[in-house]
């Protein structure tokens, strides 16, 4: 990054309020603008950090996200609208920051990062902001972030908190080692460590505010700010309360730097042969709802209902979060398939009242995958 890039007249005026700034000028201004950020997702967290990133005067913004808009975003991805239904994410932000900033540059990646490219789009920008939703790609951007020693700024949202900090580690850092994602949370969690926020929601206004303090970090460190804070430094923010805690965390010396990225970061991946598996259990237990032999039993909760239906089938309308005990269950007269999401919930259920239920002569199963793993064609036939 090169601060020696001429400012227009027009970015001047556009940007005039920074230079009010005790220990903000032309300098720090210039600094953004030579810098090339690279922003993962186009998401609730994405999107009001695209649009900050513009405003405050980011020269060029490289986006990368694969999905298209869905109209569950829009209360929470500020940058879409319903007439983006269906469009692709990166095409319409890219839009929206391009009228924030004319002379911006930005890249768009409709493509998915992964440990094949990672490394490369990673370590071709000054600085990663991670909007990503799943510890998948949290991770494999963190040790991409650390294998080129990029600064990362990273975030994360649900219900009604967040979480953000630098990270700045890897070899070519100040001390040679800096401190990472991994020198707090060392080993990726399972895809069921928590659920996401389409099961437990998430405040759309929250993930403007933990956007927010994503982009001032991304500003303080690149403008080269008095009083910027180090890497390392872990906030967390709820929203209801209003409160923010602040950890400061400390390299790992008995921890080796990542050197290389993993093959997979999808720890929640089957095997082909796991895959198959499940794929035939699937098959056998929505062909015992189909003949008449077990009944179908959705514990999702209403909203997850009415955004996904269960297809080809009237399923057994029984909330979760309604059910403590077993004497909470309707009297079955048929053995269950029990289903939620994606079938950790109802994996959970069985465990839970699959005993007691078979005292009563019901034997109660797991739907693999849960609802989201069907569609029409594979539930008629």
């Amino acid at each position: 990054m090169s601060a020696d890039t001429e400012l227009t007249r027009e970015e001047l005026r556009r940007t005039a309020r920074h230079l009010n700034l005790p220990g903000f000028g032309i300098e720090q201004q210039r600094r953004l603008h030579a810098a090339h950020v690279l922003v993962v997702g186009a998401g609730g967290l994405g999107c009001p950090a695209l649009q900050q990133l513009a405003a405050v005067g980011v020269g060029k913004i490289t986006i990368i996200d694969d999905d298209t808009v869905d109209l569950t975003n829009i209360h929470r991805q500020i940058l879409f609208t319903a007439d983006d239904v269906g469009k692709p994410k990166v095409e319409v932000a890219a839009a929206r920051i391009r009228g924030l900033q004319p002379g911006i540059e930005v890249c768009e990646l409709r493509r998915r990062l992964d440990s094949a490219n990672a490394v490369a789009i990673v370590g071709g920008v000054d600085l990663v902001l991670d909007g990503s939703d799943s510890f998948g790609t949290k991770y494999l951007v963190a040790d991409a972030a650390e294998i080129t020693s990029t600064p990362l700024v990273w975030g994360t949202v649900l219900q009604y908190r967040g979480d953000v900090a630098l990270w700045h580690s890897g070899t070519e850092t100040e001390d040679g080692r800096g401190v990472g994602l991994r020198d707090i949370f060392p080993v990726q969690p399972g895809g069921d460590f928590v659920p996401d926020c389409a099961t437990a929601g998430v405040l759309g206004v929250t993930t403007s505010v933990v956007a927010g303090l994503m982009v001032t970090q991304v500003v303080a460190h690149l403008a080269q700010l008095p009083g910027a804070g180090n890497p390392g430094r872990l906030t967390s923010y709820e929203a209801l309360s209003a409160r923010m805690r602040t950890l400061e965390v400390q390299a790992d010396p008995g921890r080796e730097l990542v050197s290389e990225l993993e093959q997979s970061y999808d720890v929640g991946c089957a095997m082909p042969g796991e895959a198959a598996a499940e794929e035939a259990e699937r098959q056998r237990l929505l062909g015992l709802v189909r003949d008449g032999r077990a009944v179908a039993v959705d514990i999702r909760e209403p909203h997850e209902v009415l955004l996904k239906p269960w297809p080809d089938a009237e399923p057994v309308l029984l909330p979760g979060s309604e059910v403590s005990s077993i004497d909470d269950l309707p009297e079955f007269d048929k053995n269950l398939v029990v289903a939620c999401a994606a079938g950790v919930r109802s994996a959970r259920f069985v465990e839970n009242y699959g005993e007691q239920l078979s005292r009563r002569g019901i034997q109660a199963q797991s739907l693999p995958g849960g609802v989201n793993s069907l569609s029409p064609s594979r539930s008629s036939g």
